[in-house]
């Protein structure tokens, strides 16, 4: 259940001051490529992997409290021997798979680094995010500041930044890495569709700013009269994750002329198609006429990907495309994220980066700092592929904690002139990964007998030859049969083969009567 105003721990009197003050003097705890290194301070980096997102659209993710171990990819940072992470879970995390963590990290000393790893818990399984769960709790929040010692020599990393993020760094005196929560409105969907058009970024055809069922009725009708062409509408809510506040409308059938708008209000409630049900008309509506939203057009081709791309955003304003990634979608419509394969296909891979340094340069200017996402969607037509930007989650994405698996496994960083991942030597280095693997059958398996079968299978990553699946979210394989990977090779091909290679070990070994 998610905590209200009275309840929760925030003091919201004077908070945007002290904030603003903070962030004065925040320090970028990543190198100059935007995603690791060791020149210079914080000395001291509180890593807070909490998922403080929409209560309804985390409660329809299970396990939802082991997305908590995702992070444990910044254990990289360790490899300045002069650094120190403290790192805060809602439950303790098993010292075998912090072990497991920090022995995928190239170069590191696991025993010197562990000792410069402190791990602290909420003893709090419930589903609320864990930012929360810290501010009810003066005593952790004294710990935390007791190891930070000098607050001008630390930072606090979390997954985003909502008025609790700021709220905790307010009250440890500790600046945040993650975009400021006054700075949310960029990340709605409407929000999202007003900084791409101006930057210049094309997006599909449609309408922002949707606040209501009227508003909806009037922005398809406007959509359909303006573009008789579209089939189809996607409708968004404005503060939806996951596609969890994603719809479909379907435009057959509809009169021209003044009579479309009665006609789209008549049939609305039963054409609609939910991304993620179960959903009703009367509940999204409900939720439309709080958040609002927007209207696009279905974006239909001879071949319609899904691509995007991260950006990093450093405290005095530098602006670095870090990755690419092609996403991978399952369930109804195809609206639902599983995954995603790195770097995006070469075809288009080029044409990203441009619209996404845009997009990037946008956010800075609005004072954003941190990493976030720019989802686009790619249709191949007679001249090759065109994009079209259609989100920005100002937070670290599906492709973040992949990404830092692989910083800290080769010890490469990302090409901009090719949009690869090079290792130190110059060999490329392709990913497939997903935190969304998840069978009732694998509730049998435990953390150690999966890591040691792909192992034994010649499967799991070895810093040798810079090849291997990266396991985490271990934790979550007893109680929910979830745990995520990233499957690491020298091209796209060998990677997705490896990914299916290694489901297929995990099925095997879930398989009733298997030993």
């Amino acid at each position: 259940m998610a905590l209200g105003a009275a309840d929760d721990g925030v003091r919201p009197a004077g908070e945007p001051a002290a904030f603003r003050e903070l962030r004065k003097r925040l320090r970028d705890p990543f190198g100059r490529d935007g995603v690791g290194g060791s020149e210079g301070p914080p000395g001291v980096v509180v890593v807070v992997p909490s998922f403080t997102l929409d209560q309804a659209g985390m409660d329809k993710i299970p396990g939802i409290v082991h997305y908590e171990e995702r992070l444990l990819a910044f254990l990289h940072l360790l490899r300045d021997p002069r650094r120190r992470l403290v790192y805060v879970t809602s439950l303790p995390l098993p010292e075998p798979l912090v072990t497991y963590a920090l022995g995928l990290v190239r170069s590191l000393s696991v025993p010197d680094a562990r000792r410069r790893l402190v791990l602290l818990d909420c003893a709090d399984d419930c589903p609320a995010p864990l930012t929360q769960k810290l501010l009810r709790r003066p005593d952790l929040l004294e710990r935390i500041k007791s190891l930070v010692r000098d607050p001008e020599d630390a930072c606090l990393l979390a997954f985003n930044g909502s008025r609790y993020e700021r709220s905790l760094a307010v009250r440890l005196g500790v600046p945040l890495y993650a975009c400021d929560p006054d700075l949310s409105h960029l990340g709605t969907k409407s929000g999202a569709r007003a900084l791409f058009k101006s930057a210049g970024v094309p997006v599909p055809r449609g309408v922002e700013g949707v606040r209501d069922r009227d508003d909806l009725v009037a922005a398809l009708t406007e959509l359909r009269a303006a573009h008789p062409d579209v089939d189809r509408a996607m409708i968004k809510l404005n503060d939806g994750f996951g596609a969890g506040g994603n719809s479909m409308f379907a435009f057959h059938g509809a009169p021209r002329g003044s009579g479309a708008g009665r006609w789209i209000r008549r049939v609305l409630p039963d054409r609609i198609e939910f991304a993620t049900p179960p959903d009703s008309w009367a509940d999204y509506a409900g939720k439309l006429d709080v958040v609002g939203g927007v209207v696009e057009e279905f974006l239909a081709g001879a071949e319609v990907t899904s691509p995007s791309a991260q950006v990093h955003v450093s405290p005095s304003g530098d602006v670095r495309v870090i990755s690419t990634q092609d996403q991978l979608f399952d369930a109804a419509l195809r609206q639902t994220y599983t995954g995603c394969s790195s770097p995006a296909r070469a075809e288009y891979r080029p044409a990203l980066r441009e619209p996404a340094h845009r997009a990037g340069r946008a956010l800075a200017a609005a004072g954003m700092v941190g990493i976030a996402s720019v989802d686009f969607v790619s249709v191949r037509g007679t001249s090759g592929f065109r994009q079209y930007a259609v989100e920005i989650n100002l937070r670290m994405g599906g492709g973040t904690a992949p990404l830092m698996f692989l910083h800290g496994a080769t010890g490469g960083s990302h090409d901009p002139r090719t949009g690869e991942f090079l290792t130190p030597e110059g060999e490329p280095c392709c990913y497939v990964a997903s935190d969304r693997l998840h069978r009732d059958s694998y509730r049998s398996l435990t953390p150690e007998r999966v890591l040691d079968a792909a192992s034994r299978a010649g499967l799991l990553y070895r810093h040798a030859d810079r090849r291997g699946v990266i396991l985490h979210m271990l934790g979550a394989l007893p109680a929910f049969g979830k745990l995520g990977a990233v499957a690491v090779d020298r091209t796209a091909e060998a990677a997705h083969g490896r990914f299916r290679r290694f489901v297929a070990l995990l099925d095997a070994l879930g398989a009733p009567g298997a030993g």
